[in-house]
Order: C-alpha cells, then structure tokens, then sequence
C-alpha cells in the first residue's frame, strides 16, 4: 500500500462532533437519490439459507430502520454455478427465486430503505444448468500459479485450470447478465450492482496474464473491456437507461499478476462512458496474501484507492473497507476523496449506526472492531454472527423489552460479559449494580487490546462503559463482592462474571522467578529479559510474541501442537502467521517438560530432548474459569448465573452473547 489515509484511532465515548454536514447530504446515483451517503456494502450472510423463518428479511429491515442510505444485497449469481452453490442460495439467475426476493425489497421498502441488488459473474459455469457438472471458464487457458497467494489457494501447485469460453458463450453470459438485471428491477430493488472485483469473470477479461486471446475480446484495453461494455450496454437494452447501475471494480488488484491503480483509472473511464451511474471501490482479489479486512489494516487504509480513481471519473465514487467511524467517513467526504462512503461489517455490528451518527450520538455507536467473526462465519458455511452484537441474524427474536416489574441485581466481574449483561438488563428496567475488583472495567478486554493492532477492543470497552453511564448503573470499581456482600443486600439476583485466569500447567520449575504468564507481560507488572520463550502457540502466545518483538526482545514461541495458533479464526490465522514468523522463532511438537534458570527442556516430536536457552519464561497455556464465588452462593440466592469465560473460557463473542441472553431471561 502506499499513500493510504490513516483513520485516526479515537475513543468516540468521551466526544462529540456537531455537524457530520457532508455525511447526510443527499446524493443522486443516475435517476435515484439517496438521503444519506452511507452504503451497506454486499455481505454473504447465509441468510437466505433459511426456510422456516425471516432472518434474511429481518436483518436488512433492521439496517434500512437504522438510517442506511442503501443498502447492497447479494451477491447473486447470474450463471448457473453448480457445485459452488454455497455462496448463497437465492440467485438471479433464474425466476425460481423472485418471490423470495420481492419478499425481501418490500421488508426493505417498508423498513424506509432502497436496495440494489450486486449482480455477480462468477469464473465457475454449468452451462446447461442442473444437466451440466459446472466448469471452471475464463477467457483463456491459462493457469494461475499459487506462490505468494492466500493459503486458501496454495495447496496445489497451480490454480485449477480455466476453460476458454467461445464467442457464442460470451454472448450467452452477457444475455444472462442483462436478464439477472431484469429479474432485479422486477422483484422491487432500486438499482444494480455489477460485480467485478475478486478475480471475478469480467476481472478475468481485463487483466493481460488471464486474457490471452487474440480476437475482439482480447489484446488491446479496449478489447479486454469490451466484455464489461457489452455486459452494460445488454443490461441498458433490457431494463433502460433509467435504472442505476453501480459497477464494483477492484482499483488494485494486489496479487503478482494483477493490474495497478494506474490501469483500472483507464478501465474506470471506459466503464464510465459505458454508462454506469457510480463506481464502487473494493480492491483486491480473493487470492491476494495481503490483508483487507483485519484489525492490522488501518482504518480507512484503502480511501486512497478511491480517490485517485475519483480523479479521473464524474460519476460518485464509493470508498470501501475498514471504515467504521463516522466522523472518519465525514473526513473522506470533506477531502474529497470518494462521494459515498460502504460500510459493510460496521452495519452488522450496529445497524443504527446511521441514525445515531445523524443524531450525534457518536458515543452509542457500537462499532466494528474488525475481529472478522463474521467472516469465519462464511468460511464455515455459517450463518454470520458478530462478537459485539448478539442480535444478529435473531433480530426478531433478541429485542429488549421493558419489564413489567423491576428487580435488584448484582453482577460480579465487569469483563464484557458483565458489562453486557448490565446494559441490557437495565435496558429492560431492571435496577443493576456492578461490582469490579480492580480499578477499572474491561476484563481480558484490556489484555485484548495491547498487543500491536488490536487498539480496536478498546472501542468495545468505550461503548459498553458509556452505556453503563447513562443506563445509571451502579459500578462500584475496587470492590469485591462477597458471599457476605450479598446476604447483606438481598438482591433478586446474581450475576457471577468473574473471567478466567491463567491456565498454569504442571511442569516441573514452573514456580521459578524466571517465570510469569502473558497476561503480567501484557499488563507490564513484571520484566523479561532479552532472550524470551513462550509456551504455548495459541492466539495469545502469538500476540505476546509480537509484543515483546516489538519491544526488541529475541522471542521463541513453543508449541506442543503441530499447528501455530490453531485457536485463530481461519481469517485471521494467515495474517498473524505471516506477520509473526517473520519476527519470531516457532517450535512446534514442542512438549515442555522442565524450566531452569537457563531455560527450558523440550521434548520435541515425543521422543528428542532439545533444550532452549532462555532469560525469561512467558506462559501462555490457555485460561480456566474463575467460578469461586459462584459455588459459594449456590443455593443462598433464588436466581444465580454464571456467563462468560467463568462459565466456560471463549472468545468475545461468547462473552457478549452469553451476557447479552442472560439480560433477556432475568
């Protein structure tokens, strides 16, 4: 990346921002005008995977509730895709799904909001449909070698290989692109959008390495565009000209073989007089190894893509990624770096995002911490869910409803579990009372947040405090709840949030002076040394890593699994891996079994001893539930939960979902 805008990492909580002017300004895409310049960017949710109920209709109804401008669905396929059918269930590529879709652009409608619907052309075919086994097709024969990719498409030798697509064929898929759009403006949405970004077929034409051809389709720009051009020009033809059309380009492409900035400004222009109505901005293909969506990547690091696109086009430009504050696309806008801002996962994890920016409450935003849950949600064939909003996807289901009658309740521990319960509880009417033993709320939070890029927890910690605030709850920080606490005040009911603490394994020098847990090297209660080992190469072995790698020691990270931070969601685990190897020793089948004053003795394979020299000793071993003072109430208080890692150690979202149900059912 170079030249990328910086967003600046601020606590929204403790400010305001009186006018967000530029950010509510209408805007016109061809024929239709949009109240706001706010985009929900297409996201695959796996939502209309569901047959008994309305989640898919839910979510957006609630988005376009939330204050969107528009709202971008799909994508859906305009070719029949056979065996990768995962993707998404609904399509466009036939009539079957219509009604499916009317039903969700009439929720949309009588929600307040637009949609368009992202039209995708996918590199797989099964030319005659359900009689067909599907195809990987391209404009030419050409193979993709896998060096330097994102894991998921290095585990051959090359991608697989194309077939080259006839003339008649390319004729048949822009005839099929042109239809998807009708289908589209038929079942009630606003507007298109074309999708040609992620390595996609029509960014196959464009690009030189994976277009070879030496008729009208290929050679020239002109020529490799002109699969783009007739697509746009079919879809003008079949539904007017009067419809908007927005075509979703990468602007950088980012894998070895990809085209430059500099290229898609040409080939922005010639989209342009083809007569799209706007450009939105997504860079990079599914194969590039670089990251895109992870806390690492600053805020807003891709505006610049945007805006040197901006520069040569007249139609709105749609900036895209890693924008989740308000004031920092209100920034974007005055700059003059893109006419619209997407915000995809930042609608996920709070849908009343718009709403709340246009009535200045910047510190009830609930923002995106890029943890990218919902994206390994996808990978799996899930449903997404979002670690900060428990809602997701049960948006009929989960609503806070106001109690009838109010009861006194005690939650112990103020980690996010805690703290989510108290917000939601007293949302519903309940009179709450939190009590934190240390000096601060936060929980594993604050650990979460000190390792190099992930500053973005901190936002977390800010919403749910300021929440707290106006909710008047009780926070008695420096004060631990006893058994005696509560037989003293009688409350209704107790919530025990006390976390987890360090896992601390049985090896044999583990209580020596050398040796601390990662959590007292996040927290910087006790020294290292220079020369540094940590066992355990899980999630927090590796952040620890990088911290004191950033802090100029020499860090190995020992691993008695033959995997590196097999905890990490898959779309993150090849980012921290990348990132980290570089800097830090790994070890796996690594078995500590002794510590000395030197180091430590490794069992490596299950059968070789190797000794690791080291000044200092980190553990990092996993956590266990701190539940004490749950035993000791039982049976002394009529309702008593346990949530969060005090009932079983987890992720963020757990913590916040379990806090977040047990405030429904209290």
């Amino acid at each position: 990346m170079s030249d990328p805008v910086f967003g600046q990492l601020i606590s929204i909580a403790g400010g305001k921002l009186s006018n967000l002017q530029r950010l509510f300004e209408p805007i016109r895409i061809g024929p239709l005008e949009l109240p706001n310049r706010i985009v929900m960017a297409a996201i695959t949710t796996h939502f209309d995977f569901d047959e008994s109920g309305r989640l898919w209709e839910n979510f957006y109804a609630e988005r376009a509730r939330g204050g969107a401008g528009l709202l971008i669905i799909g994508a859906f396929q305009s070719l029949y895709p056979g065996r990768r059918a995962y993707v998404g269930k609904v399509n466009l590529h036939h009539d079957g799904d219509m009604p499916r879709l009317k039903e969700l652009t009439t929720a949309i409608h009588n929600s307040g909001g637009k949609a368009a619907a992202q039209i995708a052309t996918y590199d797989y075919w099964a030319k005659n449909g359900a009689e067909s086994t599907a195809e990987d097709v391209g404009p030419s024969e050409v193979t993709i070698p896998t060096s330097g990719l994102h894991p998921n498409f290095s585990r051959a030798e090359y991608l697989p290989k194309v077939r080259l697509l006839t003339l008649e064929e390319i004729l048949m898929i822009e005839e099929a692109i042109g239809d998807a759009a009708v289908r589209a403006q038929k079942t009630g949405f606003d507007a298109i959008e074309l999708q040609m970004v992620g390595g996609s077929l029509l960014c196959r034409f464009v690009n030189p390495f994976t277009n070879r051809r030496t008729d009208r389709y290929g050679g020239t720009l002109e020529n490799r565009a002109r699969f783009i051009v007739e697509a746009i020009t079919k879809i003008h033809r079949k539904i007017g000209d009067d419809f908007p059309i927005i075509c979703r380009i990468p602007g950088l492409d980012m894998v070895p073989w990809g085209l430059t900035l500099d290229h898609w400004k040409e080939i922005a222009l010639i989209i342009e007089r083809a007569g799209a109505h706007a450009l939105s901005i997504y860079p990079g293909w599914h194969e590039t190894r670089e990251p895109r969506h992870q806390m690492c990547v600053p805020r807003g690091g891709f505006v610049y893509v945007a805006e040197r696109i901006k520069e040569v086009v007249r139609i709105p430009v749609m900036a895209n990624i890693r924008i989740n504050d308000p004031i920092l696309a209100e920034q974007i806008l005055e700059e003059g770096k893109a006419d619209l801002i997407a915000m995809g996962t930042p609608l996920i994890a709070d849908p009343d995002l718009p709403r709340k920016a246009k009535e200045n409450r910047l510190e009830d935003i609930r923002m995106c911490t890029a943890c990218c849950n919902c994206w390994d949600d996808v990978m799996r064939g899930e449903a997404i869910t979002c670690s900060v909003n428990a809602s997701v996807g049960r948006e009929d289901k989960r609503t806070i409803h106001r109690v009838k009658k109010s009861r006194k309740v005690f939650v112990i521990g103020g980690g996010p579990a805690g703290m989510e319960f108290a917000r939601v509880a007293a949302s519903r009417g309940h009179k709450v009372v939190l009590f934190e033993k240390k000096d601060r709320l936060g929980g594993q939070l604050l650990y979460a947040a000190i390792p190099p890029y992930k500053e973005e927890w901190r936002t977390l910690v800010n919403y749910l405090s300021t929440q707290l605030r106006k909710l008047h709850v009780e926070v008695r920080l420096d004060v631990e709840c006893t058994v005696r606490t509560v037989e003293r005040y009688k409350p209704d009911a107790v919530i025990v949030a006390t976390g987890a603490a360090p896992m601390i394994p049985d090896i044999s020098g583990i209580k020596r002076k050398n040796v601390v847990t990662a959590l007292e090297v996040l927290d910087e209660k006790k020294k290292v040394g220079q020369e540094v080992i940590v066992v355990g190469g899980g999630s927090t072995g590796c952040e620890v890593a990088e911290f004191l790698h950033k802090k100029g020691k020499r860090v190995t990270i020992l691993e008695m699994l033959d995997r590196i931070g097999g905890d990490i969601g898959n779309w993150n685990r090849w980012v921290v891996i990348d990132r980290v190897s570089a800097s830090v020793r790994m070890e796996t089948k690594a078995k500590v079994e002794k510590i000395t004053e030197r180091g430590v003795h490794v069992t490596w394979a299950g059968k070789y001893p190797k000794f690791f020299e080291a000044d200092s000793i980190v553990i990092a071993a996993g956590m266990k539930p701190v539940d004490k003072i749950a035993k000791e109430l039982q049976g002394k208080v009529a309702s008593l939960y346990k949530i969060g890692d005090c009932a079983e150690p987890g992720k963020v979202k757990e913590a916040i979902s379990s806090g977040f149900q047990a405030g429904l059912r209290v």
